[in-house]
């Protein structure tokens, strides 16, 4: 049986009896559950027919991946799948920012459906195939045994997540085409509506495809006559791949693999490839690994677990064993937070008190992973919300000594930055961002470098997290009450409360709690100034979206405030838990009649709103946006740009707008096929990667929460 803690609970045997915190893992990934549903198979393989095959596009060598990206899935020029998660929330001091996690999650999102508690595989990272037959740079020559190719690679157990067992374990195949071809996916075909010789189609309705009569398709939106629709056409298949096995690990806790490795974080594992069946040009890479679930008996412990992070992959001829550095100087874990413990707040809250709100210095990580020293300029820029610079900061140059001998360089100006300025006030705004970006800058003839950000967020709340759940916290039994501390600058009127709840793998915590708020005493919660009986945990389905439970009435508050929960049931909430940063000190729980402070170091993902109440379109002064427009449309490589226009009255012809930080910032962008599914949905950027998406027509709508509505665009991909 498998818990998903951070250290062990002995009164686990008895949940119910015992008054306790709970810390879980997650059963779905949210950003992952958000990822395209481009892999759905909705029909019967039997039924389809298989007209199409399709072949990945071959890569050459060097291979290398450092997993340094935007997006949350492998890169699609290296790799074939996206089971895997791309990220810096999870992997601890990796050599370079950004690493692949593997966990017990699927690529929607979800636990594996043959999950249990014993061992199942779970993801899979499945390169393109690899030309190892030939080589065309500097000039074209067959590859053999005899140019030393070597695979490398880093790895670490458990990371900043739940520790792999030993029945679980992380392996490694090697791989080449059998000849023969397995299932993949449905291919579409665009078709207008016209063709069936209707005005309207309905929800509800069923359209047959003009490739196969056989194939139906419920509809889910209104549809008319000039509008096209996507319908299954062909089956595709790939070639399949015959696999060996060549490394493998079994699990164990980050503590323990670092007592066995010399303390290191990451291990680096060498391999060569030395027989001639791997000669070819469809030669294949595929990492995986097995977990193991809790047992059925506890269904709120059934959760995400048995993580394991990759970094660092290189695959290239010359090499050898000793081969163990590389001409890199680079970042290692998250940009950080100029805020001293906030990841957001008020702005007007934050200009009550800026130097007080701010960090003095800040820890950056910088290593370099050559075998001798090198000679580094470290610089970071900040910018706000309109892309202009308010600071900078320059470090100069130093030396930095190969990580493999003196670890992350110590050198003061790089190890510990100053704050060298503050946020300017921009009048009584609560919503603004600011763009941190750190630059590494080595010897220029080599290319070294590296580029990290971090986006600082001022919005209408006080938040501690980082929007990233590592882990679900709860409490048990009923009664049982949770009271985050909050201190703010200046007078204030609350008027929501934010949660983020994981929901477990059987819905097991959707139970009813009181929302309450304490005042301050003496350091720990109070008298209790509000409640809210039967609310319920609520799941949105969106990438990382909180529930927002709105008081009846505005609140005024000031100085120190707790706000929580009472527990209805004796049921896990399982609220998330941001692991990266702690500040288990402002947790208080009571489970006894007395206040404790939370034994689990992190940052609850529970945000008090406070502020102006939400004003209307007609209070507003901002330019008002009319529409909006999707460029380049038809897009010929799934890139797109949105931009916002507005009529100003004097003319037919409408002019481009920009909205007001604060409307940006809660602005939602979904995409939808014309099938009624969801394949996209994020936070508001300026720009968007849809690569991803077959060509056909799709529905861009974007949400405006702060104007109170939403708009839709068609979109034509054309690749």
């Amino acid at each position: 049986m498998k818990y998903f803690l951070i250290s062990i609970l002995t009164t686990l045997l008895a949940i119910n009896l015992h008054a306790q915190e709970i810390l879980t893992g997650l059963s779905v990934n949210p950003a992952v559950k958000q990822a395209p549903l481009q892999d759905q198979k909705p029909f019967e393989q039997k039924l389809l027919k298989s007209s199409k095959l399709e072949l990945p596009q071959a890569v050459s060598l060097p291979f290398f991946d450092d997993f340094k990206q935007a997006g949350i899935f492998p890169d699609t020029a290296r790799w074939t799948n996206n089971e895997v998660f791309i990220n810096s929330d999870f992997p601890l001091f990796p050599p370079s920012w950004g690493a692949a996690t593997f966990d017990a999650i699927d690529s929607r999102g979800n636990i594996y459906g043959d999950a249990n508690p014993l061992q199942f595989k779970a993801d899979q990272l499945i390169s393109r195939p690899i030309r190892l037959d030939t080589i065309f740079a500097p000039s074209v020559a067959a590859l053999s045994p005899a140019d030393s190719i070597y695979l490398s690679f880093y790895f670490q157990p458990q990371g900043i997540g739940n520790d792999p067992q030993s029945q679980d374990s992380l392996v490694l195949d090697f791989g080449y085409y059998t000849g023969n071809a397995v299932y993949s996916r449905v291919d579409s075909i665009l078709v207008p509506v016209g063709i069936y010789e209707v005005d309207t189609i309905f929800p509800g309705d069923t359209l047959f495809s003009p490739c196969d009569f056989s194939w139906g398709i419920r509809i889910l939106d209104t549809l008319y006559r000039d509008d096209m629709v996507m319908l299954p056409c062909d089956s595709i298949f790939i070639p399949e791949t015959s696999w060996q096995r060549i490394w493998g690990v079994p699990g164990s806790t980050l503590q323990e693999f670092r007592a066995a490795n010399d303390s290191q974080y990451f291990k680096q594992i060498f391999i060569p490839i030395t027989d001639s069946i791997w000669f070819r040009s469809d030669f294949q890479l595929r990492f995986m690994n097995y977990a193991s679930i809790a047992s059925d008996n506890l269904q709120s412990w059934q959760s995400n677990c048995d993580y394991w992070n990759v970094d660092y992959i290189v695959l290239d001829r010359n090499r050898s064993r000793l081969d163990s550095t590389h001409q890199d100087v680079t970042f290692s874990q998250r940009a950080p937070s100029f805020l001293k413990e906030f990841r957001s707040m008020p702005f007007y809250q934050y200009s009550d008190d800026p130097v007080g709100a701010l960090e003095g210095i800040f820890e950056m990580y910088i290593s370099n992973l050559d075998n001798g020293n090198q000679t580094v300029q470290y610089t970071y820029e900040v910018f706000n919300d309109l892309g202009q610079i308010e600071f900078d900061y320059d470090a100069g140059s130093g030396d930095l000594e190969p990580y493999n001998v003196s670890g992350f360089s110590d050198y003061v100006n790089f190890a510990y930055p100053p704050v060298n300025g503050v946020y300017p006030p921009f009048g009584n705004r609560d919503s603004i961002y600011f763009d941190i970006k750190h630059y590494l800058q080595g010897d220029p003839e080599l290319g070294l470098g590296d580029t990290m950000s971090f986006r600082q967020q001022f919005y209408n709340y006080y938040a501690y997290d980082d929007g990233t759940a590592e882990f679900g916290y709860g409490l048990t039994p009923a009664g049982a009450q949770l009271a985050y501390q909050f201190t703010l600058n200046r007078r204030d009127t609350l008027r929501a409360i934010d949660f983020y709840f994981n929901k477990t793998l059987t819905g097991a915590n959707h139970q009813y709690f009181t929302l309450t708020i304490w005042n301050d005493l003496n350091g720990q919660p109070g008298d209790i100034i509000y409640t809210k009986g039967r609310r319920k945990p609520q799941f949105p389905d969106s990438l990382y979206q909180f529930y927002r439970v709105p008081l009846d009435e505005a609140l005024p508050v000031q100085g120190t405030i707790y706000v929580g929960w009472i527990q209805d049931t004796p049921h896990n909430l399982n609220v998330g838990l941001d692991a990266t940063n702690d500040v288990s000190h402002h947790i208080f729980y009571n489970t006894t009649g007395i206040w404790n402070r939370s034994s689990y170091k992190g940052a609850l993902m529970i945000r008090p709103v406070l502020g102006k109440p939400p004003t209307n379109q007609a209070d507003t002064k901002s330019t008002p946006i009319d529409l909006f427009r999707i460029a380049p449309n038809p897009s010929y490589d799934g890139h797109i740009r949105i931009k916002f226009l507005n009529y100003p009255g004097y003319t037919n012809e409408p002019g481009f707008v920009l909205p007001q930080p604060e409307e940006l910032a809660q602005m939602r962008v979904v995409v939808y096929n014309l099938m009624g599914q969801r394949v996209y949905e994020a936070e508001y950027q300026p720009s968007i990667d849809l690569s991803y998406l077959h060509n056909g027509i799709y529905i861009v709508r974007l949400i405006d929460p702060v104007k109170g509505r939403d708009m839709s665009e068609k979109l034509r991909i054309l690749k």
